[in-house]
């Protein structure tokens, strides 16, 4: 097993910072209620809206939203930053990897907001925050997801992370263990589908347009906030893997995992859940992720040094690049 190292970072804080060497700025913005849905099951697959993705260059001055997790996702002690979990699989580099599901936060006359998770991100400039009491985002697609993870100094999980951060150890079949418990997760959705309930019809509603309604995730009943479930939880401490929001993950033909709050039974039981009918361009009210920090990058094969503490030792601009 190869252990997570553990950076030093030139800015005083562990990784995720959008700038390599100045101080900390802390966003704001008012915490959201507990309202919001999502769907995407293998239905209404298609192309996002070319405006769909994320763009903008993080201001130097701006620290990542794993940063803007010590108010509320508290001090991790160890290798991770807090609002993180460390993952140590005998299989995998160990990593960390987001306590719960990302909210967004937007760049807005020089300082970093949060945002209402029930948008599209469109051509905003955002990054991943992690916020214990906050409703997850939504409505975002796997390419607008790994830019939001970059410019908060991290990566999108690879499918073997998530898995390994989901089934534990013990390699359950849920995140708590082998036997399914209704109330543990967000998954027993109470309606007929947040779509037709939401439209009141299921006669034209299954396109990217309607899906993306922000009405869909206001509703009662649909996306809970971040620590509401709390036996929702795998071994190693990450929560909401099974149900709430669909999880993207750097597949790069597309997939995200775990199931949604009203489905998360039909591509497969807890947490083998995967859904690979849509590109990484789609996005609806279902799809949401986490993000990762340490062990192999999915994308390049070796050490994910892409951190603050490897770009000052070269001399670089630690701000991730939204694209």
């Amino acid at each position: 097993m190869h252990r997570l190292l553990r950076l030093p970072a030139c800015l005083g804080l562990v990784l995720g910072l959008a700038s390599a060497c100045t101080g900390p700025e802390a966003p704001g913005g008012p915490r959201r209620g507990a309202a919001g849905g999502g769907d995407s099951g293998n239905t209404a697959a298609g192309d996002s809206a070319a405006g769909d993705t994320a763009a903008g260059d993080t201001a130097a001055s701006d620290t990542a939203a794993g940063d803007t997790a010590a108010g509320d996702g508290g001090a991790s002690p160890g290798p991770c930053p807090a609002g993180t979990v460390e993952v140590e699989d005998p299989t995998l580099p160990s990593f960390c990897i987001d306590r719960w599901e990302a909210t967004l936060q937007e760049r807005v006359d020089g300082h970093w907001v949060d945002v209402d998770p029930t948008l599209t991100v469109a051509d905003r400039q955002v990054r991943a925050a992690v916020q214990e009491g906050h409703q997850p985002q939504a409505y975002l697609s796997g390419d607008q997801a790994e830019a939001a993870c970059e410019a908060a100094g991290k990566r999108l999980c690879s499918s073997e992370e998530w898995l390994a951060a989901c089934r534990g150890p013990e390699s359950f079949v849920y995140p708590y263990g082998d036997s399914y418990d209704p109330s543990a997760c967000n998954d027993s959705y109470p309606g007929a589908h947040p779509v037709t309930d939401y439209f009141g019809t299921s006669d034209g509603v299954w396109d990217l347009e309607h899906m993306n309604d922000p009405g869909i995730d206001q509703q009662p009943d649909t996306v809970a906030l971040a620590g509401a479930h709390p036996a929702c939880v795998s071994a190693w401490g990450a929560e909401d893997l099974h149900g709430n929001l669909h999880e993207w993950v750097a597949d790069s033909e597309g997939t995200f995992r775990g199931g949604f709050f009203a489905d998360a039974v039909l591509n497969g039981p807890g947490c083998t859940y995967a859904t690979t009918a849509h590109d990484r361009s789609y996005h609806d009210y279902s799809t949401g992720f986490r993000c990762c920090v340490g062990g192999l990058d999915p994308r390049f094969g070796h050490p994910a040094e892409t951190t603050v503490d490897a770009l000052c030792s070269r001399g670089e601009d630690a701000s991730p690049r939204m694209r």
